[in-house]
């Protein structure tokens, strides 16, 4: 695990989109797997003026690391995010965008076409941010780090950190995600976790400085030769 210390959330953020920058412009056919958030929103706006001012992504292939159970349009499932962030703002259009369906009526059926598509596209980076309870994706502290691809049940904290993300109610929110597995984000070929804000520096400290432990997914980077951890000061406040 590399760690990259910046000063503040912009720099992380132009820092985090250098590094998926050079995976495109350096791999024959890219493939990059996207997370949403409040964390890589920065990036994204360095992304869309990238492609419009004349980065090439013809070749490029895009997935996602999860999606919450929900109508597409909601406001806070990745398919609205990522075409309101991303897609929809790009006069060039990557070679695939392949997304999670979180209508599916059969979600074994499409775990299993996923799957599918992560066979046929091995992931050359996994962008990912971190829970406050360093969750990875929808990895909630105890998932096994063997874990494949599943339909995963949010903990209280990531509920709260949704309906605040999103403006939404307890009603509203979702309480259910598809997820890539600890074990698919941690074999794409490199992996970016961005981190900011003070909020995040305990689930931060608990991935660099603590035990390797299913209570804190995050920390089996710690053995990843193939993770680049960016944080900021403030994520950064409780390293030793």
């Amino acid at each position: 695990m590399k760690i990259v210390k910046v000063k503040n959330y912009d720099e992380m953020s132009k820092r985090g989109f250098e590094i998926i920058k050079e995976v495109i412009e350096n791999e024959k056919m890219p493939t990059i797997s996207l997370n949403t958030g409040g964390t890589p929103k920065e990036l994204y706006n360095h992304l869309v003026d990238a492609i419009n001012n004349g980065l090439n992504i013809s070749n490029t292939s895009f997935l996602s690391l999860d999606e919450y159970i929900g109508p597409k349009n909601s406001v806070y499932t990745v398919y609205n995010y990522m075409f309101n962030r991303l897609f929809n703002l790009i006069e060039q259009q990557p070679k695939k965008i392949f997304l999670m369906n979180g209508e599916a009526e059969n979600i074994d059926e499409e775990i299993k076409r996923y799957k599918g598509i992560l066979n046929e596209y091995p992931r050359d980076l996994q962008l990912l941010g971190i829970g406050t309870n360093g969750h990875l994706g929808a990895n909630e502290p105890g998932t096994s780090f063997d874990s494949k691809m599943f339909l995963a049940q949010h903990t209280e904290s990531t509920i709260q950190s949704t309906m605040k993300e999103y403006n939404i109610s307890r009603e509203e929110v979702p309480t259910e995600m598809l997820t890539l597995g600890m074990y698919e984000i941690i074999n794409a070929k490199k992996v970016l976790l961005l981190a900011s804000g003070k909020h995040k520096a305990k689930a931060v400290k608990n991935l660099i400085e603590g035990d390797i432990t299913k209570n804190c997914p995050a920390s089996i980077l710690q053995k990843c030769p193939n993770a680049i951890v960016i944080i900021d000061e403030d994520a950064a406040s409780l390293l030793k």
